[in-house]
């Protein structure tokens, strides 16, 4: 299979018969392989195919409101939500957020401080969780060995849906605005029994103002890296981490719009190579929620991981240049000739 079959084969979902297909139009483009990859991969899903991915994730929640004794509230984190996912079948992440007590950022302090156990309280969820899906779901695979989520796969489910229990995080931003943008989770690692904090609404809300203020460049340019990702073998990045690459691009790097899109192939390239060469810039940039550096020792991306998805991008760039030497010597030139929107198809 060559680039653009790959793409074509993890974009499409045969069984979603109503989808328009109208983000597919790159497969139409009178230019190189390398070319209609590029463009098909910054595009986004079909929203059909994503509603189905959310479709998919309310299955299991319903289960769970049904079946579970405590109270919870339910909430969606990862790629699916910020749209910068790249299949149509695409995974989703289900947080199952215990209510009755919850954490307070420093220097908050609880006026009733919680008297339970914590730890307790979770693995009685996370076991409530797995034992209520799995009579829920017999023909799927539920599988609890993962430390932080409970992963369903198979049967009835049209995608695979990963349940995160958690707790609330009140962080100071949330206690001063009461916007649930800024309210965090700490989600539970059965294997170590710790609380991770996390921030994913505010890592949504930071990369939708960026996409906004880019004209929908920003989430091409994150889409592109990821794709590249996806189809090597060679890039041990995470795919949260290449996100935060390009919500850390300065705006103007990627606010191109058609015909001119193959120059955020050439600012994503150009912009990791500054990472490469500058340390400070690369020891400073932090993911989109500010809560850790990007590049961290102990969480984030490292120098060899950058190295990889440099080494796709340059290839990506020079096999542009080279298929299409007779039109054009640097991206900074290239027009791409979008033929005319296409009717939705019928599978």
């Amino acid at each position: 299979m060559n680039r653009v079959e790959r793409l074509a084969a993890r974009r499409i979902d045969p069984l979603i018969k109503s989808a328009a297909q109208l983000n597919e139009v790159y497969r139409d483009l009178q230019q190189s392989d390398a070319v209609r990859y590029a463009v098909g991969a910054m595009q986004p899903i079909d929203p059909e195919y994503t509603k189905n991915t959310f479709a998919q994730g309310d299955r299991v929640k319903n289960q769970l409101e049904r079946r579970l004794t405590k109270s919870t509230d339910f909430r969606y984190q990862g790629s699916t939500t910020n749209d910068t996912h790249i299949r149509a079948r695409s995974d989703i992440d289900l947080l199952v957020i215990l209510n009755g007590w919850y954490w307070l950022e420093p220097p908050q302090i609880a006026e009733n401080p919680y008297k339970g156990d914590e730890k307790r309280d979770m693995r009685g969820l996370r076991d409530e969780s797995r034992d209520s899906l799995t009579a829920a779901f017999p023909e799927v695979d539920v599988d609890s060995s993962g430390p932080k989520s409970i992963s369903l796969e198979g049967g009835s489910l049209t995608r695979k849906v990963d349940v995160v229990p958690a707790t609330w995080l009140n962080t100071n931003n949330y206690a001063k605005t009461g916007s649930e943008t800024y309210r965090g989770v700490k989600v539970f690692d059965a294997a170590k029994e710790v609380f991770v904090a996390n921030l994913p609404f505010l890592h949504n809300y930071r990369l939708s103002e960026k996409d906004a203020r880019t004209r929908g460049g920003m989430r091409k340019a994150a889409r592109l890296m990821k794709s590249l990702k996806y189809d090597s073998d060679d890039v041990d990045m995470s795919s949260y981490d290449i996100a935060g690459i390009a919500y850390n691009m300065p705006d103007e790097m990627v606010a191109y719009l058609p015909p001119f899109e193959l120059r955020i192939v050439e600012s994503c390239r150009s912009y990791c190579f500054e990472l490469r060469r500058n340390d400070t810039l690369r020891r400073q940039i932090e993911v989109p929620n500010g809560s850790r550096k990007l590049f961290d020792t102990q969480d984030g991306a490292d120098l060899v991981q950058l190295e990889q998805l440099i080494r796709e991008l340059d290839r990506l760039a020079q096999d542009i240049l080279h298929e299409n030497a007779r039109s054009f010597v640097k991206l900074a030139e290239a027009r791409v000739e979008h033929p005319l929107p296409r009717r939705p198809i019928s599978l």
